[in-house]
C-alpha cells in the first residue's frame, strides 16, 4: 500500500480510464457502428438517407461526440464524479431541413401497403434461404419479419431467440407476448385515433434474421450481412415512425453509439420516417421498472406519429 493513498487512488483512476479508452478503441460498439455504416451502403435497393438526428437540435451539433472526463491529479470530489461516469456521449442533431414524413391517411397508407405486400413477401423468401454468414448453419428457421405497412409503424429488435428460431416468426416468446400486449394497450387507449394497432397492421422485424448462439449480441459481420434485408423492408413499408427496441437496433439505424437511456426521449429522422428508441421487451421482463418508461415512449410515438 502506498504512503499516499490519495495519489494511489488518482493513479488507479487514470489506469481505469486508459483501460476504457483501449476497450473503446477495439470494442463491439465501435465495430457495430462501422458495420452499420457499411450495411446502409450495401444493396442498390436499400433506402438511402442521412444519419438519424434528434429533432430540434442545430445542424452544427451533427457530429457524434464522446467526451472522456478527466481524472484530477489530486482526487477529491472530482474523483467521485469520474467514478460515476468516465465518459459522456452527445447525440446527433437533425438538420434544419429534411424531407416530409411519409403519409398516414387511410387511403395513402392503404396504397403503400398494397405496393409493399409483394416486396415484403419477396424479401421474406430471400431471408429464408440466406446463407451469407455463419448464423445460417446454426439456425432452425430464418425469421424474416411479420406484419404489414398498413399503419406505417415499424418495431425493430435485435435478433431471434429460441422460440423465434423454432417458429420462424419474430417476437413470439415471452418478450414478444409483452410486445403484443403493449401494442394492444395502445389500440385500446386509442393513442392514434382511427388507426387500428395489432400484429397485422404494424411491422415487426430484427436487424439479424437468424438466432445468434445463446442469444448473444450479433457480431458486426452478421449485422453487415443481414441488416440490408431490414433496410429494404423499411424502404418498402415507408413507415411513418420506427421504434427501436433496445440499444443494438438503435445503434444500427442511428449509426452512432450511445447509452440507451440517453437515446430515449428524443425523436430522430430515418429515411422519411421519425424514429424513437425504447427498452427491449426482454429488458422489461428482467426489470419491471422499465415498463413505465416504455409506456411513456409509446405515448411519444403516438404523438409524433400524428404530428408533422
Amino acid at each position: 500500500m502506498s504512503d499516499n493513498p490519495r495519489q494511489e487512488l488518482a493513479d488507479l483512476t487514470r489506469s481505469v480510464r486508459r483501460s476504457l479508452e483501449r476497450e473503446r478503441a477495439a470494442g463491439l460498439g465501435e465495430l457495430l457502428v462501422s458495420a452499420a455504416s457499411r450495411a446502409r451502403g450495401t444493396g442498390a435497393s436499400a433506402a438511402t438517407g442521412e444519419r438519424g438526428r434528434a429533432i430540434g437540435e442545430p445542424a452544427e451539433a451533427s457530429t457524434t461526440v464522446e467526451v472522456l472526463t478527466s481524472a484530477s491529479d489530486e482526487p477529491g470530489d472530482d474523483l467521485e464524479a469520474s467514478g460515476r461516469s468516465l465518459f459522456e456521449e452527445a447525440t446527433e442533431a437533425l438538420p434544419s431541413f429534411h424531407p416530409p414524413l411519409h403519409p398516414w391517411g387511410i387511403e395513402a397508407r392503404a396504397a403503400i401497403a398494397k405496393a409493399a405486400e409483394p416486396l415484403l413477401a419477396a424479401i421474406a423468401e430471400e431471408v429464408k434461404v440466406c446463407e451469407k454468414c455463419a448464423l445460417a448453419k446454426l439456425r432452425t428457421l430464418a425469421v424474416p419479419g411479420v406484419g404489414s405497412a398498413k399503419s406505417g409503424i415499424v418495431f425493430v429488435g435485435e435478433g431471434p431467440g429460441a422460440d423465434e428460431d423454432r417458429l420462424g416468426e419474430p417476437f413470439v416468446g415471452r418478450a414478444g407476448q409483452l410486445l403484443d400486449r403493449i401494442i394492444l394497450a395502445m389500440d385500446e387507449a386509442k393513442l392514434i385515433p382511427g388507426v387500428p394497432l395489432n400484429r397485422g397492421t404494424v411491422f415487426i422485424g430484427n436487424i439479424v434474421h437468424c438466432r445468434p448462439p445463446e442469444n448473444r449480441v450479433p457480431l458486426p459481420h452478421e449485422v453487415e450481412m443481414s441488416s440490408p434485408y431490414l433496410l429494404r423492408q423499411i424502404d418498402a413499408i415507408k413507415p411513418r415512425i420506427i421504434c427501436c427496441l433496445g440499444k443494438t437496433a438503435a445503434e444500427l439505424l442511428l449509426g452512432m453509439k450511445g447509452a440507451l437511456g440517453g437515446m430515449r426521449g428524443k425523436v430522430y429522422r430515418f429515411h422519411g420516417a421519425k424514429l424513437i428508441v425504447t427498452y427491449h421487451p426482454a429488458a422489461c421482463l428482467r426489470n419491471p421498472g422499465y415498463k413505465r418508461p416504455v409506456w411513456e415512449d409509446m405515448q411519444l410515438l403516438a404523438r409524433e406519429y400524428q404530428a408533422d
